[in-house]
């Protein structure tokens, strides 16, 4: 397939698919290349898929390329003219995203690469979305030509790393190789691609300063190995000797790069050292070469005097433009744990990452704060008033006012120098945030997580007042929304429904085949009395009594303040005597290992459930479910066979779902697998970032003009 690039194609980001690879060749003049090293590649597999990228070069050389692709199923995009590396790698990602591909290999044309080692950089980098990462590149005759590099960030010099047996680096100054390098289409996405304006050479330095600088790391993977047979893309002698092409463009785009990222004074020593540093980038071809092409000298120095002009002029004015400004948006949250919305909201940080600058506000300290960090946002901790049902007593009113005194500087603060193009709010008990951004003029999104709130319909309706300020509402299922425009009607018209996120594995394992020894149930949420999870244990008696072997797992702990909750649970586990059929696991930050092990999971909510995401995980995981006969719970396991809903609070009908799923349990499971690929469908992240960042609607601003000239 050929497609036809555009005059100017910006990157775009959308949604991938399964997980697949591709693999992204950027050509010009290469056809004899392509068919020397890529056509030799066994890369045939549904999770890879090979674009390559064509600058024109000649009609002749067109023809051959577009040849080479019919007869190996490769996509080739052709570009109308030649407009450097950079531009074409983003040109390929863009066509690879339109075959579902989640992660990319950038490969030279004079590259060649094992499948298994393209099989193990894919998996790596599908579970490490924030990694640049690369095999070690050896030339033909094995012989090593990179492993990864440095650039010094006080005078512009590139130096080797020492070969310390791999490398995991979150220094600035670090990269790979753009020859061979593997990068997720979240990090791809989230800095923007390829910087254009380099054409050719420094964009993978370029790369890796800015990756780490929104939190990825960088991964040589020194047991993985690809060849590379340097020198075979540009014009020029083979050996040590380069190109002018390769002297021209290093010795402008060393400065470039500082003009682009450097404050005045570090990038007024990388021009003092101009002179030294490109004699050295000279060097590298060896001396002699310089007597018998005195024209490679006058294309260093003809690319340091352009790099000056680019380096001077940012002396003068300031940083040179390089990819657009990224827009800024605060995130609020009302807890750091990691339950259901902490979840969600690690989700929803994840897509506003891709095209914005995200700091998140948090009440407190939490493990929710790591994984925040990990992701690349900025995390603050201040003082916020939330609202609980602690509000009703004297003593959580006169708190709630505290904070809301005591908070609503900073938070005004944190509001105008971080929510400057948008501030998420991702609850309601946090109105004052909404307020506060209003007042600060600036764009305000609500997640409306909750369809309950405390006291009589007249009080939630004061409590949800400052909704009426918001820009736009998302509701997290059609109950919740139809509950909160019930009380706020005109809230109607900007109020949107977008299904939570919930991920799970990519192929689930079904429950045991032979229900041997004791029936495993697992219960999975909050120890409160809204979640039932004395239900489940009244269930579990019930079961018992009636001569079923079965034990219950009871996974998650206590809001502050309710610890009473768990003493009496705890107290009635003993004086029941089942002590040794309940087991208390207390919070777990990873749930997967617990549905793998459970035969049947209970989601015995007595109240009302916004949405369901303990019964949806459990659906993913290919594990019956008993919920509870709710509509937020019916709405989140809708059209699922292997889910039975039952009348909340009533332990005998609980007993009767859970052993009637037993005694089926052949048909059970196999209704159960097969749940678990449409909720895969239904709840798939990917599809949720992109229908949170339509709504949020923060989009970065207009690619500048470029700098420098173009060939």
């Amino acid at each position: 397939m050929t497609i036809t690039a555009p005059v100017d194609t910006p990157p775009a980001a959308t949604a991938g698919g399964d997980g697949a690879l591709g693999v992204v060749v950027v050509s010009y003049g290469s056809a004899q290349l392509l068919r020397r090293n890529l056509a030799t590649l066994d890369l045939g597999s549904d999770d890879v898929h090979v674009v390559v990228v064509d600058n024109f070069s000649t009609a002749e050389n067109r023809a051959a390329v577009e040849e080479l692709g019919a007869l190996h199923g490769w996509t080739v995009v052709g570009m109308p003219d030649n407009r450097g590396f950079g531009a074409a790698c983003n040109a390929g990602v863009a066509a690879a995203r339109e075959l579902g591909c989640r992660t990319f290999l950038f490969l030279n044309p004079d590259a060649r690469i094992p499948g298994e080692v393209v099989a193990e950089l894919r998996a790596q980098s599908l579970a490490e979305p924030m990694s640049l990462i690369s095999p070690k590149l050896v030339d033909s005759s094995g012989h090593v030509v990179f492993r990864a590099a440095r650039t010094d960030l006080r005078d512009g010099r590139v130096r080797r790393r020492p070969d310390d047996g791999g490398l995991r680096s979150d220094d600035p100054g670090d990269w790979l190789c753009g020859a061979c390098v593997v990068v997720h289409d979240e990090l791809f996405s989230r800095i923007g691609g390829y910087d254009e304006g380099f054409f050719l050479y420094w964009e993978d330095v370029d790369l890796g300063y800015r990756a780490v600088a929104a939190g990825a790391t960088v991964v040589l993977r020194e047991d993985l190995v690809a060849v590379h047979d340097e020198g075979g893309t540009h014009e020029g002698p083979r050996g040590p000797e380069k190109s002018a092409l390769y002297y021209r463009w290093n010795c402008r785009n060393r400065l470039a790069f500082g003009a682009r990222h450097l404050g005045r004074r570090q990038l007024l020593r990388w021009v003092l050292t101009t002179p030294a540093v490109s004699w050295e980038i000279l060097l590298r071809g060896g001396r002699r070469q310089l007597l018998h092409s005195p024209a490679l000298l006058r294309a260093a120095v003809a690319g340091s005097l352009a790099g000056l002009a680019i380096a001077l002029a940012a002396l003068l004015r300031g940083p040179v433009p390089g990819l657009p400004r990224r827009p800024r948006v605060l995130v609020v949250h009302a807890g750091a744990e990691l339950y259901g919305s902490d979840r969600v909201v690690l989700e929803s940080v994840g897509a506003l990452l891709a095209t914005a600058e995200v700091t998140v506000a948090l009440p407190g300290p939490g493990p929710l704060v790591a994984e925040l960090e990990r992701l690349g946002a900025r995390v603050r901790v201040l003082r916020m008033p939330v609202l609980r049902k602690s509000v009703l007593r004297p003593a959580g009113l006169l708190r709630l006012l505290r904070d809301a005194v005591l908070g609503s500087v900073p938070a005004l603060r944190l509001v105008r120098r971080h929510g400057r193009d948008a501030v998420y709010v991702n609850t309601t008990v946090l109105p004052a945030w909404v307020l506060l951004a209003r007042l600060a003029r600036r764009r305000v999104v609500v997640h409306v997580h909750e369809a309950e709130w405390p006291g009589p319909a007249v009080l939630q309706r004061l409590l949800l007042a400052p909704l009426r300020a918001a820009d736009r509402v998302i509701a997290n299922s059609t109950f919740t929304r139809a509950v909160l425009t019930g009380l706020l009607p005109s809230l109607a018209g900007r109020t949107v429904v977008v299904h939570n996120p919930v991920p799970g594995p990519v192929e689930p394992l079904p429950a045991r085949a032979r229900l041997e020894g004791p029936l495993r149930l697992l219960y999975v949420g909050r120890l409160s009395p809204r979640k039932g999870p004395d239900v489940a244990v009244a269930a579990l008696r019930e079961l018992l009594a009636r001569g079923v072997d079965a034990r219950l797992a009871l996974a998650g702990s206590v809001f502050e303040g309710y610890e009473w909750f768990e003493t009496e649970l705890r107290a009635g586990v003993a004086a029941a005597g089942l002590a040794d059929r309940v087991d208390f696991l207390g919070f777990r930050s990873d749930v997967r290992p617990l549905l793998l092990a459970a035969d049947v999971v209970l989601v015995p909510s007595v109240l009302d459930e916004s949405f369901g995401n303990a019964a949806v995980e459990a659906v993913l995981a290919a594990r019956p479910t008993v919920v509870s006969a709710l509509d937020g719970l019916r709405e989140a396991t809708a059209g699922f066979t292997g889910v039975r809903a039952v009348e909340p609070g009533r332990p005998q009908l609980w007993a009767d779902a859970v052993a009637g799923l037993a005694a089926d349990w052949d048909r059970v499971r196999e209704d159960a697998a097969r749940d678990a690929v449409e909720a895969r469908r239904r709840h798939d992240p990917h599809r949720y970032r992109e229908q949170l960042r339509e709504v949020v609607a923060v989009r970065p601003a207009e690619r500048p003009a470029r700098v420098g000239s173009r060939r």
